[in-house]
Order: structure tokens, then sequence, then C-alpha cells
């Protein structure tokens, strides 16, 4: 009789802790819900409801919630929450910073206004971080301090109204492994810091950054470097070669080198280089890479026949036209083709 009482002391302590700390991040959740302006995608946030049971995520097209075993929030997905009815445009909500122990925060498609919080900066125990198409703008927040989430393997702020220069302190968090800022109004020079990770991915496509690209960006095995649609120039040659980059898209800028000695090594399966002002002809390696099915030469200086066999076959006639003076298949022979005559003196 004693030991069953024992037992089920226990077992009431047990339960009675599940449900207190289940409860733990409750009031930070009905403040973010509030903040929001009680959008019509948090309606199942109540007082007593059980955040923690991913069957009670009655509405998983707005909001996801999962915990850790003690009942603490580790992710957070929000997206959409009104639905098709915008009714109010509030700010970033930073009640979120009240949640310590968010490992994954991915909003996205909410109408949203201001600035991120810096407070987002000191959630320490951060894997990934999602903020994705919004109305938010402001400075891309920096990551400094003993607080910064040296976990952070994934950060994308891209589709916001971002600007200002990206700050060089992304490039100290240890494990970053994928930094997404494209589709911003970011300005300025790329930093020279790298990703440590093996094989990161960099995509600051369709921005107003200028400048060249670092030199030390030779040294790194992207997996995806992505700088389309900004105004760079100068030489990007270093990004190819054996153990380089996989996908490269230089696209819409202004870079300038001589393609004929770059090598197209097998690693590499995609490459958009076109519109910008690159000139030489097209290498032997570019035909017998054989990994690249994605290719982009076009609106560029390139000059000379092209390479024959291989895996030239793969590739139409659009991913070498509008160039100065290429020929051979899949463009026209190159007996079609003459120089135009010097003027007359």
């Amino acid at each position: 009789m004693y030991t069953s009482s024992i037992f089920f002391l226990v077992l009431l302590l047990c339960c009675t802790s599940l449900v207190f700390s289940s409860r733990y991040d409750e009031n930070t959740l009905l403040e973010i819900k509030q903040q929001l302006g009680y959008p019509y995608g948090l309606g199942w946030w109540v007082k007593g409801f059980d955040y923690c049971n991913e069957s009670a995520n009655v509405a998983p097209e707005y909001s996801q919630i999962t915990c850790t075993s003690t009942g603490r929030v580790e992710s957070l997905v929000l997206h959409d929450l009104n639905g098709r009815a915008v009714a109010r445009y509030p700010p970033f909500p930073d009640g979120i910073c009240g949640l310590t122990y968010l490992v994954a925060l991915d909003v996205y498609e909410i109408n949203v206004f201001g600035s991120i919080p810096s407070c987002i900066t000191k959630l320490s125990h951060l894997v990934r971080l999602g903020i994705t198409k919004t109305y938010l703008s402001g400075p891309v927040p920096g990551f400094s301090g003993q607080t910064k989430p040296t976990n952070l393997t994934n950060i994308d702020l891209s589709g916001n109204q971002l600007s200002g220069t990206i700050p060089p302190s992304l490039f100290t968090l240890p494990k970053l492994d994928t930094l997404n800022l494209a589709s911003n109004n970011l300005t300025g020079t790329i930093p020279p810091g790298i990703l440590h990770t093996k094989n990161p991915a960099l995509l600051l496509t369709n921005n107003s950054l200028s400048g060249e690209l670092p030199k030390s960006y030779g040294s790194v095995e992207f997996s995806r470097i992505d700088v389309g649609g900004n105004q760079l120039g100068g030489d990007a040659s270093f990004l190819f070669g054996k153990q380089k980059a996989q996908y490269i898209v230089l696209a819409n800028n202004n870079f300038e080198f001589d393609l004929s000695y770059i090598e197209f090594s097998d690693n590499i399966y995609g490459v958009d280089l076109s519109h910008n002002k690159i000139y030489g002809k097209v290498p032997d390696s570019f035909a017998t890479a054989q990994n690249l099915w994605y290719p982009n030469l076009s609106f560029n200086r390139l000059c000379g026949e092209l390479p024959k066999g291989g895996n030239m076959w793969r590739f139409g006639p659009a991913v070498f036209a509008n160039n100065s003076c290429l020929c051979g298949p899949p463009l026209p022979p190159c007996s079609n083709w003459a120089p135009a005559p010097a003027p007359e003196s």
C-alpha cells in the first residue's frame, strides 16, 4: 500500500510538472498574438490551450508550434496570418524574443512593417532564422556579443525591404551554412568575410550591391553563390576551378574577365553569366564538364568558335545568344560569319 502510494505521488508530480512546463511560454505566445493585432490565423491561441500538442495545431497553414520535452517552445512558424483579409499592418512582434528556447523561427508572407528587432540576435539557441516576404525595412541585424546564437546555420531574410549594408558580423557565426539576403534594397560592398562550413550557400541576388567580389571567396567551395541582379563588377574568375563552386549566378551585373582560361570542372552543374561584359572564347572545359546542365552565357562579349563534342548536345542556341561573334553548333557555322568591314578612312 505504501509503495503504491509513493508511485501515484511520483506520477502526480511528474504530470503536474509537465502541465506546468507546457504553460511556461503561454503568456509570451499570447503577447505575440496581441502585438500582431489578434489575427485570424492565431485564433486558436487562447488561454489554457495545449500549445505543445502537435495534434492541437488546428491551423497549420497559419501557425505551427513544436516544443521541447520540457514544454518550452523550440519551433515557431507564422504564415499569412490574416488569410486574404488583411485587416492591419502591425510591427514585427518583439515578443518573439521572449521565447528563449527557440531553435527555429520561420515568419513568411505576413504583413508586418517596421524593422527586425535586434533582440532576435540574442536568441542563443537559434539554428534557423527565416523572416521572408514581409514589408520589413531597416538594416540587416548584426550578430555580436556573447549571447549570439553560435549554432545558427541558416539565415533567410529574403524578399523584404531591408536596406543598408551587409553587417560583417554575419561572417563571425561559426556554423552559418546558408545566408540568403536576396531581393532586398541592400547597398555597399560585400564584406570580405567568408562562411566557414564546407559547402556554404550565399544568395544576394536582386539588391543594389556594388564593388567587386572579395578575393577570399576563391577559397570557398560554395554549393551555390548567387549575386545576380546587382551592380557588381571586376573579375570573378577565381570562383571557377576544381573543388570550387557548384552553382554560380553572376547575371545582370558588370563583371568583366576573360572566359578563355576558365576551368569548368566536373563539380559545377549550373552557371549563369548572362548580361555582363565577359569576353574571350568559350573554353573546351565547358563541353567536357560532366555535370553541367544549366548554363547561360548570353549577352556578353564572347567570340570565336564554340567547342565541339563532349556535352555540347545538351545546350541550345539561347545559351550563347547575343554575344560579339560566337559561331559553330548550335549557332550558325563559322563560315557564315564575317567580321564587320573596317570603316573607310
